[in-house]
């Protein structure tokens, strides 16, 4: 039986001020996703998920949010799950 791997990303959210509110409120309600800080423009969070794969989809619905002017991974990390 193969092992199971965790997987935490960092990314940095890209947003339009006026949006800021919005966003994270919708941050809020995205599972494995914790808001680490933020600045006017930015938000920085990490992902955790079961794969690389689950991280992307994730990244990529964040990217999906009205007000997010892109989302980058920054660092991801795997290790094996305890």
């Amino acid at each position: 039986m193969k092992p199971e791997v965790w997987h935490v990303s960092s990314a940095v959210v890209s947003v339009v001020p006026d949006r800021m509110q919005g966003v994270l409120g919708e941050l809020a309600q995205h599972a494995n996703v914790e808001v680490h800080g933020r600045d006017e423009r930015r938000i920085v969070v990490t992902i955790e998920g079961r794969s690389s794969g689950e991280l992307g989809q994730k990244l990529t619905e964040i990217n999906l949010i009205n007000g997010v002017l892109g989302a980058n991974m920054v660092f991801e990390h795997a290790e094996k799950a305890e």
